[in-house]
C-alpha cells in the first residue's frame, strides 16, 4: 500500500502533497490535495505502477 500524506506549509501557505515520502505537488486546500492524490493513485493503478510487490 502506498503512503499518502498532506501537510500544510506555512512558508508557501498551501498544502504539500506527498506519495511514499516524495513531494508530488502543492494544492491550495486540503480537499484539493486529497483530490490530487486520489487522481494520482487512480492513474497509477490503471497503469500498473500502483501495485507493490511484497
Amino acid at each position: 500500500m502506498h503512503r499518502k500524506n498532506i501537510m500544510y506549509s506555512r512558508n508557501t501557505q498551501d498544502f504539500a502533497i506527498y506519495l511514499d515520502g516524495v513531494l508530488v505537488g502543492y494544492a491550495r486546500s486540503y480537499l484539493e490535495a486529497e483530490a490530487v492524490l486520489d487522481q494520482l493513485m487512480m492513474e497509477l493503478l490503471r497503469s500498473g505502477f500502483g501495485q507493490r510487490v511484497a
